[in-house]
């Protein structure tokens, strides 16, 4: 990191900005949480979450967002498992992604003027995809597990189905120029 102290977004060619919403049966829910995408200077697609600064990258832009919702369902798993909910403000109460997100609103409004912002685009073929997806890694987790303990096969179907991604968006920059 620079001596700013926050990601700097000046070499980004941004394409566009995504949501994801986890559905969690926790006492408490994880907000939205809020993505962009950009293509690099080698053209592969680099996916952001703002919210916990992960990052993914792939040859192809839906992929990237897939790898970004795999790293952010562990990421919660894994801070659920820890400490809870406490942790997740924590990490939120940084200002480290500040540029992305002064970018990501920017994006957002040019979005609402054609009344394509993210607040009304809440379902996508990608979003079953990356169900689907989900629940064949639970059953592999489950089958990795099952050696004969019905407690720790019943266990492991309730943490991992304690969070599931609800919706997923992603619109497009240049369709709004």
């Amino acid at each position: 990191m620079n001596i700013r102290e926050f990601v700097d977004v000046n070499d980004k060619d941004f394409i566009g900005i995504g949501k994801m919403v986890f559905d969690s049966n926790a006492e408490w829910n994880i907000p939205h949480l809020h993505y962009m995408v950009d293509k690099t200077s080698s053209g592969s697609y680099e996916a952001t979450l703002l919210e916990f600064g992960l990052v993914s990258w792939a040859a192809d832009k839906n992929d990237s967002i897939m790898s970004l919702v795999r790293q952010t369902h562990a990421h919660i798993l894994s801070i659920i498992e820890r400490n809870g909910f406490e942790d997740f403000i924590k990490i939120v109460d940084d200002h480290v992604m500040d540029d992305y997100w002064r970018q990501y609103r920017k994006f957002d409004f040019i979005l609402a003027k054609d009344g394509r912002d993210l607040s009304h685009e809440l379902d996508s073929q990608l979003m079953r995809a990356i169900k689907k997806m989900l629940e064949e890694e639970t059953m592999i987790s489950i089958k990795k597990i099952a050696d004969g303990n019905a407690d720790k096969i019943i266990n492991e179907y309730k943490k991992r189905n304690s969070l599931s991604p609800s919706t997923l968006t992603f619109n497009e920059l240049q369709e709004a120029a």
